[in-house]
């Protein structure tokens, strides 16, 4: 799995979006970013899973992950990023390295600041690796997320 992705054009915004909507500026929320298997790390779109969500944490619901994998199956697709926001600064927390939805090597999670109710970028944003030793590394997510021209 490559740890540099390129993001269709309406992805970053659909996801803010989404992420604001559904948190509404009071909890977090998740989305998780797929790609065609023959496109290797390219992003073209915004999966809603379905969850439960606090200030502090969410939790997506283990059934939807079973129809996830299915359908991500049949359309020929993978998850390439898992996308979720935190109340406060961005960061990886505990909880977020033991319950990533993918624990293969390269796979990336991008954290969000406030809610992602600041501006549709990246900045203050956090991005991690799960490397090959199992443990997850800070990576700059300008540099490893570029949008398509």
């Amino acid at each position: 799995m490559s740890t540099q992705l390129t993001i269709g054009k309406e992805v970053l915004g659909q996801s803010f979006e989404h992420l604001r909507r559904c948190g509404g500026g009071h909890k977090e929320c998740v989305v998780l970013w797929a790609g065609l298997l023959d496109r290797p790390g390219y992003v073209d779109e915004v999966i809603r899973p379905r969850h439960s969500a606090s200030a502090g944490h969410y939790d997506i619901d283990p059934a939807w992950v079973g129809e996830l994998w299915l359908d991500l199956a049949e359309r020929k697709q993978m998850i390439r990023c898992q996308v979720h926001t935190h109340p406060g600064a961005a960061y990886h927390s505990s909880r977020d390295d033991s319950l990533a939805l993918i624990h293969t090597v390269g796979y990336l999670s991008l954290v969000l600041p406030r809610f992602a109710k600041g501006p549709v970028s990246l900045t203050d944003s956090y991005l991690t690796v799960r490397d090959k030793d199992g443990a997850w590394q800070q990576l700059d997510p300008t540099a490893a997320i570029a949008e398509e021209s």
